[in-house]
């Protein structure tokens, strides 16, 4: 995997498809010095993740909504994984060819193996939302994808008005909720200049029935959480996705909470929180003012999507101590659902060895 693919791929994230904090010289020359014995699953370990929480959400409320960012490569046991195995055999046999190498490549985007946890994944979230299906240039969406029962939401970043609207009518006729933006300044963090599709009196209880989507996940230019909630409960929008504290700190009370999962016209909508499962914010309540990239060993490098952001070695068990901590305050709050970010961050450690 060439630095350049991955680099676009990890650009187009959630917060406005900006590059931030590029490869540096020495990452993007891939210089072992000594060849690994062992390679990690960087996939299975970000499946693991999702399904620790996913299970746990399960249990507790078999209602509780999952929707993931991007991340097609976890639907499946992927090609990579096959040929990582393949790759710790042979090392083991200290260089003895292993049938995996053959890397035959048919259907590896089939539906996954039952009892697998690619399979578990698949059939436990309840949608995927991916970036520019209409409005960008690399909009492939998997087989897995297109063909499973999930609902595929859109985040459309398009060059003008015209665009945006040929975009909204592509996905009226999909069937898809669209969260469109021609303006990057304004994404995520505005609600007027929005227009309303498919606007519903209906109440919503499943993301298959919602018809629109509002994601406000940058609270930064409001100044209260009522000014917040007021704002919210002023729109029709059958989803919502907020951060699950304002300003990275502060609980909704649950009046806010109640009156944000209800529409301007009296019907219930789906409040979603969201949660990036492999990246730390300096901004957020658990973060150590000591800590800094390398302090803790898990804390591995600046973010690609957002500036203030560090991707974490998101296997480390202090790190996964702190997700579940967070998830279940998400899940205790009385949201509705979580929206889940950072899938693709298993994409920069497999950059770093030498399978492509």
């Amino acid at each position: 995997m060439s630095s350049a693919v991955f680099t676009q791929k990890a650009a187009a994230s959630l917060y406005g498809f900006n590059h931030y904090n590029p490869y540096t010289k020495e990452e993007s020359i891939l210089n072992l010095q000594e060849v690994p014995k062992h390679l990690r699953n960087y996939r299975s370990a970000m499946r693991d993740n999702l399904l620790m929480l996913i299970r746990y959400a399960k249990e507790k409320n078999p209602d509780f909504k999952i929707v993931v960012h991007e991340g097609q490569e976890l639907l499946t046991k992927s090609l990579w994984e096959y040929s990582r195995e393949g790759y710790n055999l042979a090392r083991i046999h200290q260089g003895v060819e292993d049938d995996y190498f053959l890397l035959n490549q048919e259907n590896f985007d089939d539906e996954p193996l039952l009892e697998t946890p690619a399979y578990e994944y698949l059939h436990s979230i309840d949608a995927i939302i991916f970036n520019n299906i209409y409005c960008g240039e690399n909009n492939t969406i998997s087989k897995v994808a297109r063909n499973h029962h999930l609902d595929l939401i859109s985040i459309e970043y398009c060059q003008n008005e015209e665009a945006l609207k040929q975009a909204k009518i592509s996905a009226i006729a999909d069937g898809r909720s669209i969260y469109g933006f021609t303006s990057l300044e304004k994404a995520f963090n505005t609600i007027g200049d929005y227009s309303m599709i498919n606007d519903t009196a209906k109440n919503i209880y499943n993301i298959s029935d919602a018809k629109n989507i509002l994601i406000l996940n940058d609270d930064s230019l409001y100044s209260s959480q009522e000014e917040l909630t007021a704002d919210i409960s002023k729109t029709n929008y059958d989803i919502v996705i907020i951060k699950p504290l304002f300003n990275y700190r502060k609980r909704f009370s649950p009046l806010n909470l109640q009156k944000m999962r209800f529409k301007k016209n009296g019907t219930k909508r789906l409040l979603l929180a969201e949660l990036n499962i492999s990246e730390a914010n300096p901004k957020e309540y658990y973060w150590n003012i000591k800590w800094r990239i390398g302090a803790p060993v898990w804390l591995a490098r600046p973010s690609f999507s957002n500036p203030d952001s560090i991707i974490t070695r998101y296997w480390a068990m202090e790190w996964r101590k702190i997700i579940s901590r967070y998830f279940k305050d998400i899940l205790n709050e009385g949201f509705d659902g979580v929206f889940l970010t950072g899938l693709e961050n298993n994409q920069y450690f497999e950059q770093q060895n030498p399978l492509e």
